[in-house]
């Protein structure tokens, strides 16, 4: 499976890491996964430089759908995407359908994404890599 998550209670944390080709079915199940697991205010990193989908805006805007639920439910943890600044994708098409729902901000290094999510700041300023999206290094 080119998707594998890992949910960590104790530090309130889902790590998703995503390889290869993905398809909208595996992307819809892995939403399933991580709705079922009732996890919405964890936060979150998604890593995805190592893979590609062909998903289309209409099928990015299910899945964030699919992850809003109910609308008067709690608060959402943020998500930092690492991503690969070559390439844009699912990370950068999340990011502008979910603008301002939740925190959510792109990296191109794991170790940086982390220190956000702990509440630090990233070391060096966002560069505007992705069409106008910042991404961190």
């Amino acid at each position: 499976m080119p998707i594998h998550m890992d949910i960590l209670p104790i530090e309130r944390l889902v790590v998703i890491v995503a390889r290869g080709h993905v398809t909208a079915e595996e992307m819809a199940e892995n939403t399933r996964k991580l709705i079922a697991a009732n996890v919405p205010t964890y936060a979150k990193i998604i890593d995805v430089t190592g893979s590609h989908s062909d998903l289309t805006p209409e099928q990015v805007e299910r899945v964030a759908t699919m992850l809003r639920g109910d609308p008067t439910a709690k608060t959402r943890g943020p998500v930092a995407f690492v991503v690969d600044p070559r390439r844009r994708g699912f990370a950068e098409a999340f990011a502008e359908v979910t603008r301002g729902e939740r925190p959510i901000k792109l990296f191109m290094s794991l170790h940086v994404a982390r220190r956000w999510l702990r509440g630090g700041a990233p070391d060096v300023p966002a560069k505007n890599i992705h069409e106008g999206i910042p991404v961190w290094e």
